[in-house]
């Protein structure tokens, strides 16, 4: 359904755009525009589910590492139980004499062994959770620059569409009336906004515009 959704998005803002350029409404700076609305748009509906998905995936990160936690400490509470299970026998050993000094050596040996493996385990359980974390975060950024994509392209259209609305209001008005002037300031209001969004760094929005304003020769 959303892919149909994305399809009609993208047709309807392609229609009006040939058919406000065909008329002479915009100019080809505006459709070029308008188009990569369409574009955007269309790829932001298309993929909804696959930014929705970073939330869930969230979700079953947290549920592995309570899981990961909890097998942690039962692992521990077992072996902690087996050692001390190990250590009572170990006494009573003692208590029979020297004879049995070869099973007493035997039952140190194992209880040596599983206090390394307990060590061994605690180990891989706490790099199993940093390692989880450091997924959590990386899901957390996408998810965030996919929202800040989102909302960007969101503000764009808004822009676009109020641009493309005044040029078509005014396109038979001449003179320096206070309409075409007010018309004139919201369009270079919104074209600052739409190079703030496309080129965050100042330097390089400076230059864009130096370039663009030497595009054409002078009068």
């Amino acid at each position: 359904m959303k892919e149909i959704i994305a399809l009609l998005w993208g047709i309807c803002i392609t229609v009006v755009t040939i058919y406000l350029l065909t008329n002479g409404k915009i100019n080809k700076t505006s459709s070029g525009l308008l188009f990569s609305v369409a574009i955007i748009g269309g790829l932001a509906i298309a993929n909804y589910d696959f930014i929705k998905r970073f939330e869930g995936f969230g979700i079953k990160v947290e549920t592995a590492r309570q899981e990961i936690t909890t097998a942690k400490s039962e692992a521990l509470s077992e072996i902690a139980k087996e050692v001390e299970e190990h250590k009572q026998s170990i006494a009573m050993l003692i208590t029979t004499g020297n004879t049995l000094n070869d099973k007493l050596e035997s039952q140190k040996t194992i209880v040596n062994s599983m206090i390394e493996k307990a060590q061994s385990l605690e180990q891989q359980l706490q790099e199993d959770q940093k390692n989880i974390e450091h997924v959590k975060q990386q899901v957390d950024i996408a998810h965030q620059n996919t929202q800040s994509i989102f909302n960007a392209t969101k503000e764009l259209s808004i822009i676009l569409t109020r641009i493309t609305y005044v040029q078509a209001q005014t396109k038979s008005e001449f003179g320096n009336t206070p309409r075409l002037q007010k018309a004139a300031e919201i369009i270079e209001n919104d074209i600052n906004r739409v190079l703030a969004l496309m080129l965050p760094d100042p330097i390089e929005r400076q230059s864009f515009v130096q370039n663009l304003m030497n595009v054409l020769p002078s009068r």
